[in-house]
């Protein structure tokens, strides 16, 4: 294919005269446009854990890695069925969103929540690229704890976007965003929708997050899947803490296993799989 002999001799030139030296800077637009036109559009073709074949806009192709949370991703494969309902909470440009599809092909669907305007745009291009518009909904949503609007601190394509307080962890210019605010409650209450997946990155504000889905939790007990990145250290900006988390878990009857080597799967960041362990507490 053009595109692939396309990529292997933009890769061999960038490497001869180095990914960001002068020249390579240069000629990048030109070499984007013409992956473009060789694919028909597509653009470049990222393998993420070489498993999942993935099209992306060419100058967006770094934030798509060959290497993507591999332990979360093996999980995920191993368990999306056809046909499964997707929650992909913090989608950003699209990764889990694009996977989530292609693991829950051929009638599966995903709903992909990014507020973050610049990078919700790249998310629907790389849905359009894929061929994914019937199954992946791209929504301009934020999920939190209760319905409203809130200010997004965002930067544009950054993955650290997030209600409230900017993340501290990011040295980018953030910008405040008003944004619509739902919860995973209502949202899937609106569509009579019956989840069978959350996959859910959303820096720090997941508590609230979780809280908002107690509806979704208990008419999914036993048979949800839940897949969140917990950013424990974060959680103060949202007035939370592991206390409130705690209390959640034990309501549903849900347990944190650690994906990514945590040792505290509650104190540590990283992502986790919550997993139905016994009954919910009573009230």
């Amino acid at each position: 294919m053009a595109g692939t002999w396309l990529q292997e001799a933009g890769r061999r030139v960038s490497e001869r005269l180095g990914r960001e030296g002068p020249l390579v800077r240069l000629l990048r637009p030109a070499y984007e446009r013409a992956l473009d036109v060789a694919t028909l559009g597509r653009g470049y073709l990222r393998v993420v854990n070489g498993r999942e074949r993935c099209y992306v806009r060419p100058s967006a192709r770094g934030l798509f890695p060959e290497v993507y949370e591999p332990e979360a991703c093996d999980y995920l494969r191993s368990r999306v069925r056809p046909g499964s309902v997707c929650l992909n909470v913090g989608a950003h440009v699209g990764i889990y969103a694009l996977c989530l599809a292609e693991w829950s092909k051929p009638d599966g669907m995903v709903a992909a929540f990014e507020p973050n305007p610049a990078t919700r745009a790249v998310l629907a291009d790389h849905v359009r690229r894929n061929g994914l518009g019937g199954r992946v909904v791209v929504e301009a949503l934020a999920v939190g704890g209760r319905i409203g609007t809130a200010d997004l601190a965002a930067a544009p394509l950054s993955g650290t976007a997030r209600l409230g307080v900017p993340n501290p962890e990011s040295d980018l210019v953030h910008e405040r965003v008003p944004v619509e605010v739902c919860t995973l409650d209502a949202y899937c209450g609106a569509r009579a929708l019956e989840p069978d997946w959350i996959v859910m990155d959303i820096e720090g504000c997941e508590v609230e997050a979780l809280a908002g889905a107690r509806g979704v939790l208990a008419s999914g007990r036993g048979r949800l899947g839940l897949v969140v990145e917990l950013h424990p250290h974060l959680w103060c900006l949202a007035g939370t803490g592991r206390g409130e988390l705690e209390r959640l878990l034990g309501e549903a009857g849900l347990e944190a296993r650690a994906l990514t080597g945590q040792r505290d799967p509650l104190q540590e960041p990283g992502v986790v799989a919550l997993e139905w362990v016994r009954p919910p507490a009573r009230a």
